[in-house]
Order: structure tokens, then sequence, then C-alpha cells
């Protein structure tokens, strides 16, 4: 009989003076199939993103953290379990995300602001909003110019 391997996949060391971190991205879905060396998630801080990949072979395990969860170094994400002889593991790649289009302000180690912005799945942002009340005012105040020209 075969036994299986759990290995844990742990959050990394987070950057000096960062006690905490986000999981910005999961790659992978519980019982899907990885290779060595394949991504699984991203963890983020104020600085840097971290890419978290498998160390083994074998399948997806004991989903700890999900998107958005705020964690710390060296707390369990999840396991890679080896494969057994006979099992088949789930082969989609297909992940179900959903994203919240946000703006924040960092400040970068010099003390300048950025903008940051994370792309999602919003109809309309603020500035989509702000372009297309000033288009429409200045083609009202323009058509009003020049129908007040030609009929003089």
């Amino acid at each position: 009989m075969d036994e299986s391997v759990n290995i844990e996949i742990l959050i990394p060391d987070l950057p000096e003076s960062t006690k905490q971190a986000q999981i910005s991205t999961i790659y992978v879905n519980e019982g899907q199939k990885v290779s060595e060396g394949d991504v699984l998630f991203d963890v983020e801080t104020d600085k840097v993103v971290l890419e978290v990949v498998s160390q083994s072979a074998g399948v997806i395990d004991n989903f700890q953290v999900a998107t958005g969860d705020f964690v710390s170094a060296n707390q369990l994400a999840m396991n890679v379990r080896s494969i057994q002889g006979n099992e088949v593991p789930n082969e989609s790649k297909n992940i179900v995300k959903v994203e919240n289009v946000s703006e924040r302000t960092v400040k970068d180690d010099s003390g300048r602001i950025q903008l940051e912005e994370v792309i999602g799945n919003s109809l309309f942002d603020k500035r989509g909003i702000i372009c297309g009340v000033l288009g429409l005012v200045m083609g009202i105040v323009i058509g009003a110019i020049f129908t007040a020209i030609l009929l003089g």
C-alpha cells in the first residue's frame, strides 16, 4: 500500500519590520496536480510581492488561506500531498477569482507617495465617471455655442 507524504507550504519569512502580509492571489485549487516549481500563491506586503512555489510535485490539499487573508511568517498555508499509485488528480487550472478595483497610496522608503492600482472586474471607476461627465458637459457647451453661431 502506498503511503502519501504531505509537504507543508508555509508563508515565507517577511521583510524586516513587517509582521503581516496579505494573500493577494491564489493560482491553484484544492485537488489540483502541481509540479515542483509551480507558483501556488502570492503574498503581498506594503513593499513587495512574494511568490510561493511548490517544493515538490503532488496534489494541493488542506487549504488554510484564502485570497485577502492576512497572514504571518511561517504560518501554514496548504499542503502538497504526493500522488498515490491509482489516484487521478484534478487537472483543471480554471480558477474563479473576483477582484475589486481599489486605489491606495503606498509610501516607499524615500517618503514619496505612489498610486497603486489593482485591476479588477468593476464596470466603472472614479476616473471613468469623471471623464464621462466632463465629456458630456463639454459636448453640450460646444453644441450650444455652435448652435448660437449658426442661428446668429
